[in-house]
């Protein structure tokens, strides 16, 4: 069996201790892989930077050489067959829900980021042993047996995450014997009794839905952090959120964003931790893993979150649709869609899928791919189907038996639920594997369910009437292709001044340390603008949409 003995000597270094025990039974190569990149974030991470002081020790406790492959390949030759040790540390200072975090209070792990796999010994059994201080609190998403932690095999530590505390709040609840834990580490200003009602609905919501859940324990471990942050990561036996600051927690809106992401990792426990394309499974961690399914992989999972919390009853119907009006503005001012498909952008993730990257080249398979199931859900109500029916089909058929799917699987399985193949397969091609603008169909189908789809100006008329959005600082990070400032102005410009007469805007700019003037003629065009529904009520269509 591997063993992995974790230890953080000095917390406050922020540097934790691994030795990994290896039993060597031929005298072969050892080679030691560490994971480039995690599972749900496809960008290589190198976690390699955050290693030091790595070396090997024999069975009999002398040092042998070991050299680098790659920049995260290391091999070495072993003498004699028995159990060598490789020991190293490991630098814990980036607080997500994919990292690793130690200080003085808590250490907080995702294995992928600081374990090494041993190559030819991948589906071996995997002992890991977390040593903190005794009256610590700890939380795992690994198998427990007799009070010691187990992996199945490689795959699955790189899924798990640990979390040791000098405190821990623990809640449970239980659904057709599956066991829920709900793990608090940080201040709890809401109220928590409600807050696990909330969190059982809609995870009842999604069992039943699929007809089972995917494994028999499941662990929501929540960082509620003193500051700012919002982050969230799935695995197959549970999900770790990070979410700041914990004081806003007492409000509706910011408790809307944490019940948002903690449903949306759930479904992911069926999406991507099961249902997942056959380019990710197995992960290969050593190096990048291209696939083109963004949009089921992030985009349904955004739709279908915000849906279950409408149906278990947690969303209003007014608070679903000012979060569909949150993805359709944050959709409303990129024209990456003119330029790259969604498919395009799933393939680049590996090259900018998470920062903003040049103007307009890409779409989010998030947001875009939101909009995209629902419009696929919409046009399946039609064929007295649902997109989640067709999530269904897909469980059973590719996620239940662990077997990748291509893209041509999922649309026969989307196919397989209409009689009017020419109209799907038309969409197909516009709208995942083209570019042709999405909102009119969107803005169609919303219409169908009884919803009308309207525009207003934005607040700041610079970027209604002109074209331009600004920050607070007057630097201009977004033009609007169609405009006049297009033209005339350039990202990164700082706006010194602005004077409005009854036809022109005349601006002075700051160019990179030159002094610009700059005229822009008013127009009756709206440039950039929010949008909003209005519920026209009594569509009996929208009732099945929400029943599901």
């Amino acid at each position: 069996m591997i063993k992995y003995l974790i230890q953080a000597t000095n917390p406050l270094s922020q540097f934790i201790q691994i030795t990994l025990y290896i039993p060597v039974r031929h005298l072969s190569q050892v080679r030691l892989q560490l994971p480039a990149w995690r599972a749900g974030r496809y960008q290589l991470a190198n976690y390699v930077q955050n290693i030091r002081n790595l070396k090997v020790l024999a069975p009999f406790g002398k040092q042998i050489p070991i050299g680098k492959h790659t920049k995260d390949l290391w091999e070495f030759s072993p003498d004699h067959v028995g159990e060598y040790q490789v020991h190293y540390e490991y630098y814990c200072a980036k607080m997500d829900a994919g990292s690793c975090w130690v200080d003085d209070k808590q250490i907080y792990l995702n294995f992928v980021n600081c374990c090494l796999e041993v190559e030819g010994q991948s589906a071996e059994r995997i002992l890991v042993q977390v040593t903190h201080p005794s009256h610590f609190q700890s939380c795992t998403t690994l198998l427990t047996e007799n009070d010691q932690y187990f992996a199945s095999n490689y795959q699955q530590l790189a899924d798990s995450s640990f979390l040791a505390s000098q405190k821990l709040t623990h809640e449970t609840f239980e659904i057709d014997k599956v066991k829920f834990h709900l793990w608090f580490q940080g201040k709890i200003l809401f109220n928590l009794a409600e807050f696990k009602t909330k969190v059982e609905q809609f995870t009842k919501k999604q069992i039943k839905a699929f007809g089972e859940f995917p494994v028999n324990e499941y662990h929501f471990i929540y960082q509620l952090l003193p500051y700012p942050h919002y982050h969230g990561v799935e695995h197959q036996r549970g999900t770790v959120i990070t979410f700041g600051p914990a004081d806003s927690l007492t409000g509706r809106e910011h408790m809307n964003e944490l019940m948002g992401v903690s449903c949306h990792e759930l479904y992911h426990a069926w999406n991507v931790c099961q249902i997942r394309p056959k380019e990710i499974l197995p992960y290969d961690f050593s190096k990048e893993a291209y696939h083109k399914a963004g949009w089921m992989v992030e985009g349904v999972t955004t739709y279908m979150g915000d849906l279950f919390l409408l149906r278990s009853g947690y969303y209003s119907l007014k608070e679903y649709c000012e979060t569909f009006e949150k993805i359709l503005n944050r959709e409303s001012v990129n024209f990456g869609w003119q330029n790259q498909s969604i498919l395009e952008s799933s393939f680049d993730l590996w090259i900018d899928g998470y920062v903003a990257g040049i103007p307009d080249k890409k779409v989010s398979i998030y947001t875009h791919g939101a909009l995209v199931a629902f419009c696929l859900d919409a046009m399946l109500l039609d064929e007295i189907s649902s997109l989640h029916q067709v999530m269904k089909i897909l469980w059973k058929r590719f996620g239940k038996p662990k077997i990748g799917y291509t893209l041509e699987e999922v649309w026969q399985a989307v196919l397989s639920q209409t009689d009017h193949p020419i109209y799907f397969n038309q969409f197909y091609e516009d709208y995942i594997a083209g570019t042709e603008d999405i909102f009119p169909v969107v803005e169609k189908h919303l219409g169908t369910l009884g919803f009308e789809l309207n525009t207003k100006s934005r607040a700041d008329p610079l970027s209604s009437d002109f074209g331009v959005i600004t920050q607070e600082d007057g630097k201009i990070t977004k033009i609007h292709p169609a405009s006049e400032a297009y033209n005339k102005l350039m990202a990164g410009d700082i706006l010194k001044s602005q004077e409005l007469t009854a036809n022109r805007l005349r601006l002075s700019i700051d160019r990179f340390g030159r002094d610009i003037q700059v005229e822009l003629q008013t127009t009756s065009t709206l440039y950039f603008k929010d949008y909003f529904l209005i519920d026209k009520k009594n569509n009996p269509k929208r009732m099945d949409w929400i029943a599901g």
